[in-house]
């Protein structure tokens, strides 16, 4: 991917993101699309890229509820309560006062049942609180911006993945395309040989068989003809497919293959130039370093004392008859409350230190990972800057051979054309210049596929 192409890309997707409210976007399909519109289409309405986006929106929502945390929470609650069997206590008969008229006074020594409440009971309030300190909830708070930072890189990911495989199903329909007008180039020639074998059987200048055999390499024309069409069909599925677009609609591209340059070295220049920072993978390690690190934290504020202010205010009742309870004037007391609340875990039975080592285990972990990983980039990418080159060096060896290949074979059939050449002759030029063909499409495709992955493990396919 040139420069000028990922300024046209980025133009678009910013155009995009702007324009669109968030549901798919529709593509006028009636004109060639190019890479860069394919892609930016795709960057918008894939499936997958779709489903993880909403990711992030999930994780922003996750910020303000962490937020809402160190707001001010105010409630109101109500009770309305139909005693229907009161519940009494048992108080000494020594507390009651004895009565000189009741002949037969209670024990002494024995227990009265009493009722305290009332056959209805009500209360209303309101109440407030605020949070004064509390180490852990502004840990919290930055843990839940990491995380949403963390689905932010993995969506970023996502469209590196979807450009790459966008990418290479759109050569692939170039290449079935050329395929398939050379394909069909050479199917008229044989075509044309057929015809005029015939006509110098006919004549009695040609046998039987010679007739026999360019028929044979005919029907095999044919059929390569009917494979690449499938082919082509299932590539351009494929290529909807990953943009986004029902498979049912129909597309044309405008891309050139000639344009593409595969040389390696100009991807990388010195090797000073590459950020691991460039490569997604690494960026989403580095916020999981960072999440562990945070969790540390948290566990170390768990130490801190958590204080928070407290208001209410409300009303309440009871009765023995319902028209008492609704006497809102006389019948209903106010009451309220204000004040303040510590709570400070002085010993958790080293439940904390446990976590706290647990959390220290894991950020070691996460450092090999990421120096594995940068080890890893380095070797992938020696390896793929290898691969393109090889990749190269196939392709122009190829081409070249399929240009001879086809040089022999319009020789060939010129000097069948004038009878100085066998049939024979004719249709083996035929067969070695499709091979020649082929293994040329094969190497191209090879190189085209190292370059989107050279330019993908140097984080430049996308940004």
């Amino acid at each position: 991917m040139n420069i000028n192409f990922r300024v046209l890309l980025t133009t678009i997707i910013a155009v995009s993101l702007f324009s669109n409210s968030g549901n798919a976007q529709e593509m006028d399909t009636s004109k060639p699309l190019s890479l860069e519109e394919c892609v930016a289409y795709a960057l918008e309405n894939n499936y997958n890229l779709r489903s993880t986006r909403l990711e992030e929106a999930i994780a922003e929502t996750q910020v303000g509820e962490t937020r809402s945390m160190g707001l001010p929470q105010a409630k109101f609650q109500s009770n309305l309560n139909y005693n229907y069997e009161v519940q009494k206590a048992f108080l000494p008969n020594a507390l009651f006062p004895e009565d000189p008229n009741n002949p037969n006074p209670p024990d002494p020594e024995g227990f009265t049942a009493v009722q305290f409440s009332p056959t209805f009971d009500g209360n209303a309030s309101f109440s407030v609180s605020q949070l004064l300190f509390d180490g852990s909830y502004f840990v919290g708070l930055q843990a839940a911006k990491t995380l949403r930072d963390l689905r932010r890189k993995e969506s970023n990911q996502s469209e590196i993945e979807i450009v790459e495989a966008v990418s290479k199903a759109y050569y692939l329909v170039l290449i079935n395309l050329e395929r398939k007008e050379l394909v069909n180039a050479n199917l008229k020639q044989l075509e044309k040989v057929l015809s005029d074998t015939k006509a110098q059987y006919e004549s009695g200048f040609a046998e039987r068989i010679d007739v026999d055999r360019i028929q044979v390499s005919l029907n095999n024309i044919i059929t390569e003809n009917n494979s690449i069409n499938r082919n082509l069909a299932y590539s351009y599925d494929l290529l909807k497919f990953q943009m986004g677009i029902p498979v049912s609609n129909e597309i044309t591209l405008s891309g050139d293959l000639s344009s593409i340059s595969f040389r390696a070295e100009e991807y990388l220049g010195t090797e000073n130039e590459f950020d691991y920072e460039d490569r997604s993978e690494y960026n989403i390690l580095k916020v999981n370093e960072e999440l562990a690190g945070l969790d540390l934290r948290n566990n170390k504020a768990t130490h801190l004392p958590r204080l928070s202010a407290n208001f209410s205010y409300g009303w309440n009742t009871g009765a023995n008859n319902t028209s008492e309870f609704f006497d809102f004037n006389d019948r209903w007391l106010s009451f309220g409350v204000v004040g303040v609340s510590l709570q400070w875990d002085l010993f958790t039975g080293l439940n904390r230190s446990s976590k706290m080592q647990k959390n220290r285990i894991q950020l070691e972990q996460l450092g090999i990972q990421k120096e594995q990983l940068e080890n890893s980039i380095d070797m992938e990418i020696m390896q793929l800057k290898g691969n393109l080159e090889s990749a190269n060096e196939s392709m122009e060896v190829q081409k070249q051979n399929m240009e001879l290949a086809q040089s022999v074979y319009d020789q060939t059939q010129e000097k069948y054309k004038v009878g100085v050449g066998s049939n024979t002759e004719l249709l083996d030029a035929e067969i070695a210049s499709k091979e020649a063909q082929t293994n040329y499409y094969n190497a191209l495709y090879e190189a085209i596929i190292s370059k989107i992955e050279l330019e993908k493990a140097l984080g430049i396919l996308y940004k």
